[in-house]
């Protein structure tokens, strides 16, 4: 009983810890940095076939206007809120370097998935990106419609 007790605890416990550990850092763009620009675009296009899901890769384009370079560590591509199709959440880890008002491509490998034959709806793609100048690191959200 005293296990069962002690491990609903614990398991209890787990998001408040979690919070704290990350309340611990700073997650805001340092001061002296401008905003990257994002943008996404469907690479290709994304044909369904018979089937309801098919490859949707995202080319994620990132321009600093920062007199730094910045350094893109992770790109997140999804498209909520969708009605005929969706991307499936697909993550790129990565570590590209951009030059002051440079523009860097990287390419998100992703999965559409639909439930209606011949989807039009406009798709809408969010991008989670992370970033880090030195020892900051800070996300950057986008949506490209």
């Amino acid at each position: 009983m005293h296990r069962r007790v002690s491990l609903l605890f614990l398991v209890a416990a787990l998001p408040a810890f979690f919070t704290l550990a990350c309340a611990s850092g700073s997650n805001s763009r340092p001061a002296g940095i401008a905003a990257p620009e994002i943008r996404a675009e469907i690479a290709g296009s994304v044909f369904f076939g018979s089937g309801n899901t098919a490859p949707a890769n995202v080319d994620v384009y990132v321009t600093n206007p920062a007199s730094v370079p910045i350094v893109l560590r992770r790109a997140q591509v999804d498209s909520p809120g969708m009605a005929t199709y969706t991307l499936v959440r697909s993550t790129r880890d990565v570590r590209q370097t951009i030059a002051p008002g440079a523009t860097e491509r990287v390419t998100v490998f992703s999965t559409a998935v639909t439930e209606v034959r011949n989807p039009s709806e406009p798709l809408t793609i969010r991008v989670i990106a992370d970033f880090e100048v030195g020892k900051d690191r800070w996300r950057e959200i986008s949506m490209t419609r």
